[in-house]
């Protein structure tokens, strides 16, 4: 009687050491996607990170060939305060 029962349990704890398993590799492709979008993410704020430094040029370029004929630039917080109002 005693051999049954020790089956069964000897069963639920193969069951139980299965579930275990499937969890950890799952926990495993879980952190793999995680790193691999996070590696994806940082090479694109780099990409947009040099792409806003390459834009900040160009304006400031801008800016300095409008002041040399002497038309005035606002200021980038006024330009955003027009911006508000009209939407307002």
């Amino acid at each position: 009687m005693f051999t049954y029962v020790f089956i069964g349990l000897l069963l639920v704890l193969a069951g139980v050491v299965g579930l275990q398993l499937m969890f950890i590799f799952y926990i495993e492709r879980v952190y793999k996607m995680r790193v691999e979008h996070t590696r994806r993410l940082e090479r694109e704020a780099k990409h947009l990170r040099q792409k806003i430094e390459f834009l900040e040029e160009k304006l400031s370029e801008k800016n300095a060939l409008l002041e040399r004929h002497g038309i005035e630039t606002e200021a980038i917080d006024e330009a955003w305060a027009d911006i508000l109002d009209d939407r307002n």
